[in-house]
This record gives structure tokens, C-alpha cells and sequence, in this order.
């Protein structure tokens, strides 16, 4: 599938948990846990991408694992759009987890 100016990005390219070998391109420092296609794509429309999801697709190289990917238009190298939108990611956890922690009375 060749799509001129429009870069592929799988949840492999982010995972830390998985090596470089299965896909991934970021060092583990700046990757992150298990993304999903949710994220990624809320993390993309943050920064302004428009992203565009396929899901129940399979990465050739790990064709057993349908984890889908997002596309999005090219703006930066590769490497560099995957670290901003880890580190978008990284901030909708933080913000979900404080959502979801008690409220606690100040007095």
C-alpha cells in the first residue's frame, strides 16, 4: 500500500515492551506500555494530525498480531512524529489517572 506523503504508524513502533526486532523505533526511555489505536489516534488529533485508523490489521512482520495502525500526513522525520505523539500519550494517562483518583476535602 503505497500512499505518498502520509507515514504508517503501528503500536509496535511505541510499545517498549516489545524489541527492536518486533518493530519498535523509539528507545525504551521514550517509549511507552502496550498503546492502543485509541490512543494513538487521540494523541495524533492533539497535535493537529489528522489520523486515520485501520484496525484488525496486521504488521507484516508480526502477521500474527492484529493490532491495526493509524496514518497520518508527513510532517517530520518518522522518528520524531512517533516521540511527539508517545509523549502526548504519556500526558492523556496522566490526565485519565488524575481524573480517576478520589477527590480528597481539603480543609
Amino acid at each position: 500500500m503505497k500512499n505518498p506523503g502520509r507515514i504508517i504508524i503501528w503500536p509496535f513502533h511505541i510499545d517498549s515492551t516489545k524489541t527492536r526486532g518486533q518493530g519498535r523505533k523509539l528507545p525504551i526511555a521514550r517509549a511507552i506500555k502496550q498503546p492502543n489505536l485509541r490512543e494513538i489516534v487521540q494523541a495524533a488529533t492533539i497535535l493537529g494530525y489528522v489520523a486515520e485508523p485501520k484496525e484488525k490489521s496486521a504488521m507484516p512482520s508480526l502477521h500474527w498480531e492484529k493490532a491495526g495502525y493509524v496514518t497520518v500526513k508527513k510532517t517530520a522525520p518518522k522518528v520524531a512524529m512517533l516521540k511527539s505523539i508517545a509523549g502526548e500519550i504519556v500526558k492523556i494517562r496522566q490526565k485519565e489517572a488524575q481524573a480517576a483518583e478520589p477527590k480528597k476535602d481539603r480543609r
